[in-house]
């Protein structure tokens, strides 16, 4: 067999070509393939041919043009470059194919000088011989084409914007002149010399291009190399560092955490894995992805997991061992709650220190999301004086968005010292002398970085090539991975498409048997691309060894790689997520190539599908910002009226509704309910936009309308929320026992969904019930801490909406902690879970339980934080109960005109809810008793009084006669005050409404009316 790109006889065996260090086929029946590489394109074109072509005989130009052009091809193969071809008078050339080299754009700069070089001598003889010149002007750029596998094909090397820039730089180089652009300005390293022309407007570009003049190459000797396998030398401070910190957690000095950070590939990693292995304490790792299918705990998740398969379980932890196995160890979401989350942490972590000290390490940290730091920070605070440390690794970039870390022990990883680098290169040549066994450039190059010196010697191919020495990691790796065999290269490439970690098995297949798989990765292993990792697994021995890999697949391999990855029983056990995120690329890639076929249109259906699914799924968790982005991707990938499509617009409407982005939401919902939709989801549209806009349709009219498609259907969702819109009518009725009816119906609905948001609130509905309607507050309050036990384990939202109807019913009996903590204890995942609405709803209920502990200027600042949130939202109902609590601070405060002015921006009681209307009118007719009109205060004070008897709401009941006795205090009738007030007392003592019998008391006559 010859080799395919110099034609050379190739040795028997042979995997890389001795002379060009191509790699070999693996048989004659290889098949050609395309990949994405940075080359870098040189094009070269005779100036004034023309006129050359008029002075010549034809015979004479065909003879000068053919010397010319031989002279330009073996200085570009000299270099290590390939022409792709002639074109005319000009010459093509691509450095990087068919193997990419590490310093192809010097290469070509190299080669361009040298042809200017080559040129000159030319014509010394042209002009003696037959009184002519040649002159040509060159254009060179590097980055990123597509390229064949194909040599022999040299019409078709390679192919892209890079390509046409190139040319168009040679356009616009004068005579003798080389153009280079700033991509090869920056790879071909210092030893350039050039000087910038100012930006170009070329041909085909929108923005114009800088370019620059080479002027000259400076020396660059390369050196020879061999690999070797990889020693930890130095770094005696940092391991100090890191003992100092286990020492303190150790002596009782509290839980810790430490900032490793530096530079990609400054050794962070290796010194922690160094440290754990010489240390040897009880230790779980995890890391950090760009990108994710997974919960954003997931590298916490991977942490603990760790420390758990190798301890064994602690006593006494069972419960939150439970608790985590069912939401951060499950599918690392910080379920039920980031506060539960963590304090089951802290229980487990805590047990297990109680024997030795503990490490948690998260690796890549500056791809953390910042609910992942956030819990790191929380656990370190609430471990208090447990033996638990917390290092976290990262690049620099991490500070520069949490400048905050920058509080805790920060330990910054320098490069390796000079005599250090020597010991390390001398480990890898396995050579024991001192820093001269290692090339003095190499080791300055390497800048101290273990990574970039472990690769650069590990870079010379097998061939020993003399090539220059690389100047940037990605070039390193380029060049290493670029060499490899096809089959290496194969499963080095579909690792990639699955991720940082792989196994064998996910490998199999595609790139042939077990046998095979594992043997190239042993190949790999010994490359130091891939290492072993836990539980027969294999990762990349870095990050950037995977991007790269990636990014040099050609789009239509890396389409096929999804494709496969999807039906991974690894892949699918992840959720459909995973599923849903390898199908949606493969089909954008296979649409970015213009293969939209049948093939493509299963792979978008299925991506569609999944996303949808996994979208539904976190929308069920109530993990909105991730439903947000599963149901977008979704919607985006289905076709109109495609089954499937109008669900996930929908819940994608509900999403944004709820996220606050309340007019995208309504314009969504409106599309599911124009378009052709199945009648099922038209159903659930409609009730949606009904709530989302109930000045177009009353939520419990659309409700009763859509429950008869949802029961005919099946459709336990759809029926909990319809049930709990019709019980939400008959409690803005002041009808709670004929709503308690319609919630029970609807909890039991939402239970058999497992929608946590429909469950959370029909239990919040619920709660409000038991606080407003005629149950007595004990009992009322101690069925409200049942439901809560019942259904607030593991459930965020359900801990959101009955802890604050409960924090009413605490005040109500006057037990003002305990009411406040329930707030608190609503804050918390209300933070975590985004609903737009509870930054109305919780200061709210913080004003109503602090207008009944009489704490005026609380109530005051709390309402002002849920008016501007209600007036930013545009939630009508939500902003008139603010408006009321705000005009009864008001006249709780003397501030009639004040209380006047928020009622009269109402819509007036026809607008209002029956409850709401009681509450209207009472508190109108007090100002105008404290106006003096006589007549109107009576007469809205006792019509707030007979509508209130229409309700079973003691609250509304006992409110309304509050109001009146109010009123006829201020208007002198005593004695009919003192009867409104008595009554008042009774129906609030009927309740046990405690601020409410204080209230009236002090109304009755023998209290000399005063005002509460």
């Amino acid at each position: 067999m010859n080799c395919s790109p110099c034609g050379r006889a190739l040795p028997s065996g042979a995997r890389f070509c001795p002379s060009c260090g191509a790699p070999c086929a693996d048989g004659p029946a290889a098949e050609a393939t395309e990949s994405r590489k940075v080359v870098t394109v040189l094009f070269c074109d005779l100036v004034g041919s023309t006129a050359l072509s008029g002075g010549l005989d034809p015979e004479t130009l065909r003879s000068v043009t053919l010397r010319y052009f031989d002279l330009m091809r073996r200085q570009i193969e000299f270099h290590g470059g390939t022409v792709e071809k002639f074109i005319g008078d000009a010459v093509m050339a691509v450095f990087g194919v068919p193997v990419v080299h590490e310093d192809d754009a010097r290469r070509a700069l190299a080669a361009a000088l040298g042809m200017l070089a080559a040129l000159d001598g030319l014509n010394t003889e042209l002009d003696s011989a037959l009184g002519v010149r040649l002159e040509v002007r060159i254009g060179v750029n590097t980055g990123q084409v597509v390229s064949g596998s194909d040599s022999s094909a040299r019409q078709a090397l390679v192919s892209g914007e890079t390509v046409n820039v190139a040319a168009r730089l040679e356009q616009n180089a004068g005579p003798g002149r080389i153009l280079i652009g700033p991509d090869t300005l920056r790879s071909a390293g210092a030893a350039v010399r050039a000087e910038p022309v100012g930006p170009l407007s070329l041909k085909g570009k929108a923005e114009p291009v800088a370019a620059y003049r080479l002027l000259g190459l400076g020396e660059d000797d390369p050196e020879l190399m061999r690999r070797f396998d990889v020693r930890f030398v130095g770094r005696d401070p940092e391991l100090a560092a890191l003992d100092a910190s286990l020492a303190a957690v150790r002596d009782g000095r509290g839980a810790r955490r430490v900032l490793v950070h530096g530079e990609a590939g400054l050794g962070k990693t290796r010194l922690l894995r160094e440290w754990l292995h010489s240390r040897a304490p009880l230790s779980g790792t995890g890391r950090c992805r760009p990108y994710g299918d997974r919960g954003s705990l997931g590298p916490l998740a991977d942490a603990v997991t760790s420390v758990l398969a190798t301890a064994p379980a602690p006593q006494g932890v069972t419960e939150a061992l439970a608790l985590l196995s069912a939401g951060l160890l499950l599918d690392g979401t910080p379920n039920p709650t980031v506060a539960e989350t963590c304090a089951a942490l802290v229980g487990v972590l805590g047990a297990l220190s109680a024997r030795g000290p503990v490490v948690l390490a998260i690796d890549d940290c500056h791809w953390a999301g910042p609910l992942l730091l956030d819990v790191v920070d929380r656990l370190v605070r609430e471990l208090d004086r447990d033996a638990v440390l917390v290092v976290l690794l990262a690049r620099p970039e991490l500070l520069d968005a949490r400048g905050d870390l920058a509080a805790s022990s920060v330990l910054a990883l320098a490069g390796l010292s000079y005599d250090e680098s020597a010991l390390l290169a001398a480990g890898l040549t396995e050579v024991t002398a001192h820093r001269d066994a290692a090339p003095r450039r190499l080791l300055e190059r390497a800048g101290g970085n273990p990574l970039h010196l472990e690769q650069l010697l590990a870079a010379a191919p097998d061939t020993g090539s003399e090539d220059e020495l690389p100047p940037t990691v990605q070039a390193l790796l380029g060049a290493r991975i670029d060499a490899l065999e096809p089959r290496e290269r194969g499963v080095l490439d579909q690792a990639s498409v699955i991720g940082r970690e792989f196994t064998a098995d996910e490998l199999t297949g595609p790139r042939g048997t077990g046998a095979k798989v594992r043997s190239a990765l042993l190949r790999l292993s010994g490359r130091r691309l891939v290492e072993p990792g836990p539980r027969a697994s294999f990762r990349f021995s870095s990050g950037l060894v995977q991007e790269v890999t990636y990014a040099s697949m050609s789009k239509r391999a890396r389409a096929e790689g999804h494709e496969r990855a999807a039906v991974l029983p690894s892949v699918r056990s992840a959720g459909p997520a995973a599923v849903g995120g390898h199908l949606e690329r493969a089909y954008g890639y296979r649409g970015e190539l213009g293969g939209l076929d049948a093939g493509a249109e299963s792979l978008r259906a299925g991506a569609a599908e999944a996303l949808g699914r996994a979208g539904a799924l976190a929308l069920a968790r109530s993990d909105l910002p991730w439903a947000d982005d599963l149901l977008t991707r979704s919607a985006a990938l289905h076709r109109p009226g495609e089954p499937g499509g109008a669900a996930a617009v929908r819940r994608l409407g509900e999403v944004r509704a709820a996220l606050g982005r309340t007019a995208e939401g309504h314009a969504l919902l409106k599309d599911v309910l124009a378009s052709p939709a199945d009648p099922l989801e038209a159903a659930h549209a409609r009730l949606a936009l009904a709530s989302v806009a109930p000045e177009e349709e009353a939520p419990a009219e659309a409700a009763a309308a859509v429950l008869t498609v949802f029961e005919r259907a099946g459709d336990e969702l759809g029926q909990a929320r319809a049930c709990l819109r019709l019980a939400q009518r008959h409690q803005s009725q002041g009808r709670h026992g004929a709503a308690d009816a319609w919630l029970t119906r609807g909890l039991a609905h939402a239970v058999r969904a497992d929608g946590e948001p429909e469950r959370a609130a029909a239990l919040g509905a619920t709660g409000i019930s038991l606080w407003r309607g005629p149950v007595p507050v004990p009992a009322a309050s101690a069925r409200c801490r049942t439901l809560l036990d019942e259904h607030g384990g593991g459930r965020r939202a359900v801990r959101i909406t009955l802890n604050c109807p409960l924090a009413v019913l605490s005040a109500l009996q006057e037990r003002w902690t305990d009411a406040r903590a329930c707030l608190a204890e609503a804050a918390r995942p209300a933070a975590e879970l985004g609903y737009a609405e509870t930054r109305v709803v919780l200061p709210l209920f913080g004003a109503t339980v602090e207008l009944l502990a009489g704490q005026l200027a609380r109530a005051r600042a709390l309402l002002d934080t849920a008016a501007d949130a209600a007036a930013e939202l545009g939630v009508t109902a939500l902003r008139d109960s603010v408006a009321l609590e705000s005009a009864r601070l008001h006249l709780e405060c003397g501030e009639v005109a004040e209380a006047a002015g928020v009622l009269a921006r109402m819509e007036g009681e026809d607008a209002c809810p029956h409850a709401e209307a009681v509450e209207l009118n009472g508190l109108l007719g007090r100002v105008a008793a404290a106006e003096g009109r006589h007549e109107e205060s009576l007469r809205l004070t006792a019509r707030a009084v007979s509508a209130a008897a229409q309700t079973d709401s003691p609250v509304v009941r006992g409110g309304a006669l509050l109001d009146r006795a109010h009123a006829l205090a201020l208007l002198g009738h005593t004695e009919r005050a003192g009867r409104a007030a008595a009554r008042a007392r009774a129906v609030f003592a009927a309740k046990g409404h405690l601020p409410g019998v204080r209230w009236a008391e002090e109304l009755l006559p023998e209290n000399g009316n005063e005002r509460r």
